[in-house]
């Protein structure tokens, strides 16, 4: 039978025939009695089971060793080991009562144990040293049960201190030499020792996995807020939380896009097509925002609105907005010859005073509002499929490096007869 251990990367790791059960027992093991505790908790008491299955096979493990190694010496030793495997069998069925009722009887427990130890081969064997693994409570216990975690603790240090200078030194019960007590003593020393390092190792990996979660929760939330406002904006939110972030600007150009005749398409597409579909339009509107250096304000339904010249001042901010609104044109255009089917936008661009800021506390919303806002988006709305329309305003700021068509003088809603421009192109390009 060929079983690598370590296969290179050309093949599959083929793990030894029974593995599989093993680790599922050691995973129902582990897992025993933690269901409907937070996942927070689940995560300790797993630690305490692992602790119990450490202890109690540890138990039975020096229960042959010692029997091995001396049994005439050592037999009652050996005999008070394995009588207590079966309350280690105990803890895991008292997470139903209490998240610490496990670890505090394991802590009994074993301070009692090591008392009849001590009284079985005296407390030159050394048997009582194990004890002084009783910091790693705290790892168990948690911060939250700090004193419930130091009377553990004293209970254990109090049980070696007992046993070390209470005790006899050797026991009549166990006629063990100095050198075997010396050999249980060493034992006793070097465990105690790994047990300490072993779970102080695991403490401070707890504190570097929370340390990572909070890191990357910190920089989901950092993107997050930046998704939904200027990162100058969000600073400002973060240094001051409770105040009012309002700005008023002299100059803003708003470009607003809408999908032309996307009711009747939604109609006919599942919600999972209609998502996709406003995705793939508003993904590449998104890129064309950041590669401009434009602000993406919001979407409304299939509307898009984007600004220039906030937070900050931006001097060609019209001319910026031109040109997206040009790339936008030739990126439905390209859209459209990928899927087959025409799909088309109207897009309004003014620019003039509003004003912007933050509303709400749960749900932070990053807005512009003003007369430029509305005249802008009545541009869009009283506009054509495939065209770009603009104010007088733009026209005369662009005039010169930019071709237009007049379209005359319309009737806006809520704004009376305006000059409107259809934007053609830059001057250069074909």
């Amino acid at each position: 039978m060929n079983i690598d251990f370590f296969p290179n990367l050309a093949g599959p790791v083929r793990w030894p025939p029974g593995y599989g059960r093993v680790a599922d027992i050691a995973k129902r093991v582990r897992d025993f009695g933690i269901e409907g505790y937070p996942p927070a908790t689940q995560r300790r008491l797993r630690q305490v089971n692992v602790l119990n299955a450490f202890v109690l096979a540890s138990y039975l493990v020096f229960a042959a060793f010692y029997a091995l190694f001396d049994w005439s010496a050592l037999k009652l030793l050996a005999f008070a080991l394995l009588v207590n495997v079966p309350l280690l069998l105990v803890p895991p069925f008292l997470h139903r009562y209490s998240e610490i009722a496990a670890i505090t009887w394991i802590a009994v427990q074993n301070a009692l144990a090591f008392v009849v130890f001590g009284l079985i081969v005296g407390s030159a064997a050394g048997m009582q040293f194990w004890l002084l693994a009783a910091g790693v409570l705290i790892v168990f216990y948690g911060t939250d049960r700090l004193p419930m975690a130091v009377a553990m603790i004293c209970l254990l240090v109090g049980t070696f201190l007992f046993v070390e200078f209470e005790l006899p030194r050797f026991s009549e019960w166990s006629p063990i030499t100095p050198a075997v007590a010396g050999v249980i003593k060493t034992i006793a020393v070097i465990g105690s020792a790994t047990i300490s390092t072993g779970f102080v190792y695991l403490a401070m990996y707890m504190a570097r996995q929370a340390e990572a979660a909070l890191e990357t929760e910190y920089a989901r939330s950092e993107a997050l807020l930046s998704s939904i406002m200027p990162d100058k904006i969000a600073a400002r939110l973060k240094r001051e939380p409770q105040s009012i972030i309002a700005d008023k600007y002299d100059q803003v150009t708003l470009l607003f896009a809408d999908v032309v005749n996307f009711t009747p398409k939604a109609s006919l597409l599942t919600p999972e097509e209609l998502v996709a579909f406003l995705n793939r339009i508003f993904s590449s509107f998104d890129a064309l925002a950041e590669q401009h250096g434009l602000e993406k304000i919001k979407t409304i339904g299939d509307a898009y609105m984007v600004a220039g010249g906030l937070p900050e001042a931006q001097p060609e901010q019209v001319a910026t907005a031109a040109n997206m609104a040009l790339d936008m044109l030739e990126t439905v255009r390209d859209l459209s010859d990928e899927i087959g089917e025409e799909v088309s936008v109207r897009i309004g661009i003014h620019t003039g005073p509003a004003v912007a800021g933050v509303l709400g506390k749960r749900k932070l919303f990053y807005d512009v509002w003003g007369d430029t806002v509305n005249t802008a988006a009545r541009m869009e709305a009283f506009g054509s499929p495939g065209r770009i329309q603009v104010t007088e305003a733009v026209y005369m700021l662009l005039d010169g490096a930019y071709a237009f068509e007049q379209r005359g003088v319309i009737d806006i809603k809520g704004k009376g007869p305006m000059a409107v421009y259809y934007l053609l192109r830059a001057h250069g390009d074909a």
